[in-house]
């Protein structure tokens, strides 16, 4: 039985499918305002329960489906909660909200954390400080 955290990012994954592109160094959203806008609503809602880095069922769910992984094709879960994440703090900026923008780079490292910890329940390398 998957947990809400697990549920919110399958969620996610699958509202997002194919609407992500790029090349080296940049990230393009391809879908349309609309889509977009349900996305981070859905997003913004949902994120507390799956940004929890004493909550390992995220990080194993990861490790087990290999969505920590960064890939060319823009659709793991590492690279996806990323760049909503970055929508977010670009918005955060935008608006000029310090606060908002340090909370959201908060989320960030808690997010890379995860992302590390899954890769380290996957027996690959994972960064050790």
């Amino acid at each position: 039985m998957e947990n809400k955290a697990v549920t919110a990012l399958i969620s996610i994954k699958k509202q997002t499918n194919g609407l992500f592109t790029g090349g080296k160094g940049y990230v393009k959203f391809i879908g349309t305002a609309v889509q977009l806008n349900s996305i981070m609503t859905e997003f913004k809602q949902n994120k507390h329960l799956f940004l929890n880095p004493i909550d390992k069922s995220v990080c194993h769910f990861l490790a087990d489906n290999k969505e920590y992984r960064q890939s060319e094709g823009y659709d793991t879960l590492a690279q996806i909660v990323s760049n909503l994440l970055g929508y977010e703090r670009q918005a955060a900026y935008d608006n000029d909200d310090k606060e908002l923008e340090a909370t959201l780079l908060k989320d960030v490292v808690i997010w890379q954390y995860m992302n590390q910890y899954a890769r380290k329940v996957a027996g690959e390398k994972w960064l050790e400080l």
